[in-house]
């Protein structure tokens, strides 16, 4: 997959400078609106913005006395419409480093209005600012008074605290347009970054300077980055997490290099994460100690079976069985309970019970290691160089012969080989001795559905039949737990009639609801009216009675990031019509192949009318998980021209 960063780096060294930066006439002044700005009605970039930012500014440097990182920030937002008021709710993090919290040193805030057509100003009570607690970070929160369409709310603070593995992330692009902003790093030359500038908007800013003696007698490079005119960044369908696309740039400290000439190297090679992982007390010890824990029970569960899969299977549904992944955990990779109270309780997090499934396949011998993957909420990890802090979850990779399985048992509707959806995302990597390999998250199941209807038609309109329904894979996945999401079953009928736009459903019958290893069968007897009126010499029949969508998904003209469907897509569609003998239909429609380029996928129509028997088939296989963005207007055009298709009706006309 296209990685959406671009690799710039950094023979810098982190020192710390004791000077402010702010003052040295760049960024912007403090507490100016002008009359122009404040009387503004929409930003002419961008007519539907809700609010834009007029100006931002922040840099980093860093104190050498104090050991301590500073962290700048100013900005300037215009409220346009009453859905801007959120801007004025703001939050600043102050993040955690080995204990050590950082500090809020300074908040100034102010909202800029128009009053009897003169400028005043409201000034933020520091009263007010509460601290949210988090278990690696503080929220510093607040509110700007009297915002209001048309005014503009201004604030700049600077946080201080003992800099991390990460200098600030700074973000250019955000859920609003921005007219300019600019980010400035004095960064002398003990610490070694890897720095990467994400997205895809253009730098209109770009430079680096040096500055002499900036830390004790080591020099300092200062990086001034901007972008101008940048437009808000809207989620669309079928992406993965927004974070991966918006225009930023980060750093991550790569080595440390001392007066002295020692060097200590801080970003690590595969091998190095690997053998720190497998030491760690909440990682890899608890797979050892489930290796031994869970060794008794595995092996009389596993008695007289030879076959490593069929064994392999055996604790799989075991696992998912006697434990349960409790859900008030963050996402994380590292264990909560750890393996013994895990195994006494029958509960953890999701990395408890997976590391926990790894150690018992590995108990009795079989290729078993953990696989550290980033959800796709969480972002794609960074693969310019080795880190784990991007990476937050861990399933079971197991390998049989040729065969390799990925594996999760904290999810009841998984079948053996499927990991959750959230999953889907990228690369991960696994945890073995030597160069821990990436592997692609790609699953070879498919998200499929196969419909088969056969549907008869009366003289009067009315049409009724029965309705075969199997969801496979992914597809199962998903519909179990929309059957089970519902209270009692004629609930989920309910809904199901709606969906399907028919007036009855009965003799429902649902197959393989708790075998998850099989396709789940739903079958249904319909019926409703197809002509909708009382003149029955034209009876108007849309075939198209199950599924597809009123309105084309990709919606944007152009797109910059790919279309993520997580993995291939695949929908078939049997259709048996008998209408009466006393009919014929107006006109039989052509049959229909829509493909997409590079074997991406195909949608196909065909049309068989024989005597008074219509048999339709339809089908749409998306042949990939993701879509690169030069391929989207092709999936674009697909989407329409299907929706077109599904939209029209058959006519069927009453003979003379």
């Amino acid at each position: 997959m296209k990685q959406f960063f671009r690799s710039v780096l950094l023979f810098l060294v982190v020192g710390f400078c004791s000077k402010n930066l702010m003052g040295q006439g760049h960024g912007f002044p403090f507490g100016v609106a002008t009359m122009s700005e404040l009387q503004m009605t929409h930003y002419p970039l961008d007519s539907s913005a809700s609010a834009v930012v007029l100006d931002e500014f922040g840099e980093v440097y860093f104190d050498y006395n104090e050991y301590k990182m500073y962290v700048e920030v100013h900005r300037k937002i215009k409220i346009l419409k009453k859905e801007g008021f959120e801007k004025a709710d703001l939050s600043i993090l102050l993040w955690r480093y080995e204990r050590r919290d950082a500090k809020l040193e300074l908040l100034e805030g102010k909202t800029h209005y128009l009053e009897n057509g003169k400028i005043r100003n409201s000034v933020i009570d520091k009263k007010t600012v509460f601290y949210e607690k988090h278990p690696d970070y503080y929220l510093a929160k607040f509110a700007l008074p009297n915002a209001m369409v048309g005014s503009i709310i201004e604030f700049r603070y600077i946080v201080s605290g003992y800099p991390n593995y990460k200098l600030y992330p700074w973000q250019f692009q955000s859920d609003i347009p921005k007219v300019r902003s600019e980010f400035w790093a004095e960064i002398p030359a003990n610490f070694v970054y890897h720095a990467s500038l994400q997205g895809f908007l253009k730098l209109s800013l770009n430079e680096s300077s040096l500055v002499k003696a900036c830390f004790s007698t080591a020099d300092c490079s200062l990086l001034k980055f901007g972008i101008k005119d940048i437009p808000a960044f809207k989620t669309e369908e079928y992406m993965a997490d927004m974070s991966n696309y918006k225009s930023a740039i980060n750093f991550e400290l790569s080595e440390v290099r001392f007066f002295d000439g020692r060097v200590d190297r801080v970003a690590k090679e595969w091998r190095d994460v690997e053998e720190e992982l497998d030491l760690n007390e909440d990682f890899g010890v608890q797979i050892k100690k489930a290796k031994s824990i869970f060794k008794t029970d595995v092996e009389a569960l596993t008695a007289g079976m030879a076959d490593p899969l069929e064994k392999a299977k055996k604790i799989y549904g075991w696992m998912k069985a006697q434990f349960m992944a409790e859900t008030d955990f963050i996402e994380t990779k590292f264990a909560a309970n750890g393996a013994a109270k895990t195994f006494e309780t029958k509960k953890g997090n999701e990395a408890d019970i997976n590391l926990c499934l790894v150690g018992a396949l590995q108990s009795i011998d079989l290729n078993a290691q953990p696989l550290i993957l980033s959800t796709r909420d969480n972002g794609f990890p960074n693969r310019l160089y080795p880190t784990q802090t991007d990476y937050n979850y861990v399933v079971a990779h197991l390998s049989i012969g040729e065969s390799i399985y990925l594996l999760d048992a904290t999810d009841d509707y998984l079948s053996f080989g499927l990991i959750p959806e959230k999953c889907l995302n990228d690369k991960g990597r696994l945890l073995i001795r030597g160069n821990p390999p990436e592997i692609d998250l790609t699953p070879k199941a498919k998200q499929k559905s196969i419909t088969t209807l056969n549907l008869k038609i009366n003289e009067e309109g009315g049409m009724s039949g029965t309705v075969q329904v199997n969801s496979i894979d992914y597809s199962g996945v998903a519909k179990r737990k929309e059957i089970n999401a519902y209270s009692n079953r004629q609930d989920y009928l309910s809904a199901l009639s709606k969906k399907w736009t028919t007036s009855n459903i009965k003799n429902y019958d649902v197959v393989n609801l708790e075998d998850v290893e099989k396709p789940l069968m739903e079958k249904m007897e319909i019926s409703f009216d197809a002509n909708g009126a009382s003149n029955t010499k034209q009876i108007y029949l849309n075939p198209f009675l199950r599924g597809g969508w009123s309105n084309n998904p990709f919606k944007s003209k152009d797109r910059m990031f790919p279309v993520d469907f997580g993995k291939a897509q695949e929908e078939v569609n049997l259709i048996n019509i008998e209408y009466p003998a006393n009919y014929q239909l107006e006109e039989i429609p052509k049959n229909v192949l829509l493909t997409l380029p590079n074997k991406g996928g195909k949608f196909f129509l065909n049309y068989s009318n024989v005597g008074n028997k219509l048999n339709i088939s339809f089908s749409l296989s998306l042949t990939k998980s993701v879509y690169d963005a030069t391929e989207y207007q092709y999936l674009r055009e697909l989407y329409s021209q299907i929706i077109q298709l599904r939209q029209t009706d058959l006519v069927l006309v009453k003979k003379n």
